[in-house]
């Protein structure tokens, strides 16, 4: 017959936690001995694969998401610093290794992120489309006067230099998925100086000058995600931040 576990008190002492441990064990002089704190089956997580340059570098990174609370029957206290080690089981009655992690003080209620690097079944490209400028405004030499050149790009005043202009940028953020489960994807993106994303993606700002959006791959599919990135210029910026515009973008 297997050998029950050693059932395990645990009582909190201000922000510590005491646990005592039934019966007796013996730990010789110089050795240690770990316990096993607590175990759990079938917790839930979320797959999410990210782009976060800020985080994780210019690549698409998979991530397994997990809670600490009683929802994910992963007890009721904080975990403590350690090592999170991750396995899947190989459908040969054994255990692929996948990654290893250390993990800092988790709260009851916080995340635990597991980033289990690039897959090689997901390609991930940004493609830029196409690149123009429009909107040019002239200054007067010496003087604050400043003039929009007219659509036909000729110039009819002399003395003037070019002093603001928009930059465009037509994007398409292409996400080729060949495994064989749908994905769920995050991406965020960050402009520097006065900034219009144009888009039908539903964006959000994450922050003044970053750009968040998120996108569904089905198993073995493609998607182009299209957007038009806007920077004025010179004359024509008026502020630090990224400005949400929706628009039907097109390649």
């Amino acid at each position: 017959e297997g050998i029950e576990p050693k059932k395990i008190i645990k009582e909190g002492l201000s922000e510590y936690f005491i646990y005592t441990i039934e019966g007796t064990e013996t730990i010789p002089n110089g050795w240690s001995k770990r316990l096993r704190s607590l175990a759990a089956d079938e917790v839930p997580l979320k797959i999410q694969y990210r782009f976060r340059p800020a985080e994780y570098g210019e690549q698409l990174v998979r991530m397994y998401l997990l809670t600490n609370d009683e929802k994910s029957k992963l007890g009721t206290s904080p975990l403590p610093d350690g090592q999170v080690r991750l396995f899947r089981d190989n459908g040969r009655a054994g255990l692929s290794y996948l990654t290893e992690q250390h993990t800092k003080y988790i709260p009851v209620g916080d995340k635990i992120e597991l980033n289990l690097g690039v897959d090689s079944e997901v390609i991930f490209e940004q493609i830029k489309l196409r690149s123009f400028r429009d909107s040019f405004w002239m200054s007067q030499n010496g003087t604050n006067t400043y003039k929009k050149l007219q659509e036909d790009g000729v110039l009819k005043v002399q003395n003037f230099t070019v002093s603001g202009w928009d930059d465009h940028q037509i994007y398409t953020q292409r996400i080729r998925n060949y495994s064989a489960k749908p994905i769920a994807v995050e991406i965020r993106r960050s402009y520097a100086g006065d900034t219009i994303f144009r888009s039908n993606l539903k964006p959000a700002l994450y922050d003044f000058h970053t750009v968040q959006f998120d996108a569904a791959v089905a198993a073995g599919k493609r998607v182009d995600l299209y957007y038009e990135v806007v920077q004025h210029q010179g004359y024509l910026a008026k502020q630090n931040q990224v400005t949400l515009e929706k628009a039907d973008v097109q390649p």
